[in-house]
């Protein structure tokens, strides 16, 4: 997952977005389905992430880009409780209702929003890959 995000920006600048949009989401998908937490930090165990688990990640990030929209005071509003959100990722897979692939794309993706556009842009690749989670 981390090769996969490396170079991901959600700056609308960089030409990027509609590959991210798609083939980079649809992959990130497939790697949540194919998830798994480390036993004794070595031993790898099935640990898929559900789409319950992500929806709720969503849900807080749809709920802050909507505080941010229009918000003057991005930096000091709004960014700290973006950046929260990565310690409560890590309590999710201590309490193992995710895996390590989904930490790092959030981890990575929360390192790269750095304004109201970019929390956006994080957004809509979350339901980009939303779209291409397997239905049950």
């Amino acid at each position: 997952m981390k090769e996969l995000l490396k170079d991901i920006s959600f700056k609308e600048d960089d030409g990027q977005l509609a590959k991210m949009f798609s083939s980079i989401a649809e992959d990130v998908a497939k790697g949540l389905e194919n998830d798994y937490i480390l036993i004794n930090n070595k031993n790898k165990r099935n640990r898929k992430t559900s789409t319950t688990q992500f929806r709720q990640f969503y849900e807080k990030i749809l709920e802050l880009n909507d505080k941010a929209q229009g918000n003057k005071k991005f930096k000091t509003s709004i960014f700290p409780f973006v950046k929260l959100l990565k310690s409560k990722v890590q309590y999710s897979l201590s309490r193992g209702n995710c895996g390590l692939n989904f930490v790092d794309m959030m981890n990575i993706s929360i390192d790269k929003v750095e304004s109201a556009e970019e929390l956006q842009n994080f957004k809509y690749f979350l339901e980009a890959i939303i779209g291409y989670m397997p239905k049950k």
